[in-house]
């Protein structure tokens, strides 16, 4: 059992203790009747919890079936994939992990009551740590937009260029067909999430970050040059004609 059953049972079985003596209490004189009683709720208390494993596993399974009902109606066109089927150790009566068989690195936890309402409970995500600094940019499409649900399109995530210097890593992206640019902290320990930002399609955008402009022309971009004023008051003007579909990195300390 979990520590929190564990708990569960050392409270009710706590309880079951002062009935008991309370009942001994009131009716002391009537010792045999006071007996039974006694034995029949440690016996009740006993079946209870020798029962409950059992009881564990029929109540996942009905609520499997309630939810894979659910799923099969409100998701028609979806081939989705449900875990645990049968009651595991270590899992939650009634909470069942969910994804579209189609993106099987995320998917929601959706959690059904007794009363059979069925609510998500979180998300999740198997990739793991990032095994390599230039595969980033993939974590960008479990976070990105509003909180992942069945509901939720993915969006449409390519990267088009890379910049690293030691930590600092900046993608050049297209996110469904925008120029964007999001930017990394990573080592082998732990990453961050600095910044994403995005431009319009067939245009261009621009991050300043540590010193660094970063500048990401889009490939349909149609001008020839395109003029980038920065924080600090300077500004760049570039060849998009060249230039554009890669990431320009300009250090505003040395020019």
């Amino acid at each position: 059992m979990s520590p929190g059953e564990n708990i569960y049972f050392s409270l009710l079985g706590f309880g079951v203790l002062i009935v008991i003596m309370i009942i001994w209490l009131i009716l002391r004189k009537r010792k045999k009747l006071v007996i039974v009683i006694t034995i029949a709720f440690v016996m009740g208390y006993a079946g209870y919890y020798l029962y409950y494993p059992t009881l564990r596993v029929n109540t996942h399974a009905e609520r499997y079936q309630q939810l894979e009902a659910y799923l099969e109606k409100t998701y028609p066109d979806k081939q989705l994939a449900i875990s645990p089927k049968h009651y595991e150790p270590g899992y939650i009566v009634g909470e069942f992990q969910v994804n579209d068989s189609k993106i099987p690195s995320m998917g929601v936890t959706l959690r059904v009551d007794k009363d059979g309402q069925i609510s998500q409970f979180a998300t999740w995500s198997n990739t793991g740590y990032p095994p390599a600094q230039q595969e980033l940019w993939r974590e960008i499409a479990f976070y990105y937009g509003e909180t992942y649900s069945l509901d939720k399109e993915i969006d449409e995530i390519t990267k088009q260029d890379e910049w690293i210097d030691g930590e600092l890593t900046v993608f050049a992206l297209t996110i469904n067909g925008a120029p964007s640019i999001a930017i990394f902290n990573y080592s082998h320990n732990s990453y961050s999430f600095l910044e994403l930002k995005e431009g319009e399609r067939g245009q261009f955008v621009s991050v300043e970050l540590d010193g660094y402009l970063f500048i990401y022309i889009d490939e349909h971009y149609e001008g020839k040059d395109v003029t980038i004023h920065s924080k600090t008051g300077g500004s760049y003007t570039l060849n998009a004609l060249e230039q554009k579909g890669q990431l320009i990195v300009k250090n505003k300390n040395n020019s």
